[in-house]
């Protein structure tokens, strides 16, 4: 029995410090034509990430892609094997690797406690509440290729707004004064 205990203690404290991986947003709102940037970030594991690959989702009537970039963690000096594709619309498929001879002590300063996964800019073209996804199905491998995590899917909304166009009783009360103090 004892023994039994101490497995699911182990068992416990080791998958309770799983890789937390988080998708998030610059800001909260955004204003239509504005550049929207999100972030995948990896934070809190207790081990070596050697690489991961996932699906964003979003709705491309209301944002536009408009590029994307890998961090730094899979890099020790000689690139990291980084592939993404775009092909179907309202997706970015993101993959990135530490190659296989890469210098580890270099990874892990690199990926310290937290580092960016992805960093990846939308252009606001439509307005209301946007939602971007993480698919489900994830993976998170280790330092040595081993499958640590197939993670559920997450998602963070942000909205929107129209930028504010000014009334067009404004403008004709403005042009009538600039109109009478050209004529004084």
């Amino acid at each position: 029995m004892k023994s039994l205990f101490i497995s699911l203690l182990t068992f416990f404290a080791f998958n309770s410090q799983a890789t937390l991986l988080e998708l998030k947003v610059d800001q909260a709102s955004y204003q239509e034509g504005d550049t929207v940037t999100a972030t995948i970030v990896a934070k809190n594991f207790p081990y070596t990430l050697g690489g991961f690959a996932g699906e964003v989702s979003f709705d491309d009537n209301a944002l536009a892609l408009t590029s994307w970039q890998f961090g730094q963690g899979f890099d020790d000096g000689f690139g990291s094997f980084s592939y993404a594709d775009d092909s179907v619309s309202g997706s970015l498929y993101l993959e990135d690797y530490a190659y296989i001879f890469a210098d580890e002590p270099t990874i892990i300063a690199n990926q310290g406690s937290e580092f960016v996964l992805a960093s990846i800019q939308f252009s606001a073209i439509g307005t209301g509440q946007q939602s971007l996804s993480l698919l489900n199905g994830v993976e998170v491998l280790s330092f040595d290729n081993t499958m640590l995590e197939q993670l559920q899917g997450m998602s963070v909304t942000f909205d929107v707004t129209s930028v504010p166009t000014p009334a067009s009783i404004a403008l004709f009360s403005l042009a009538l004064l600039l109109l009478r103090r050209v004529k004084r």
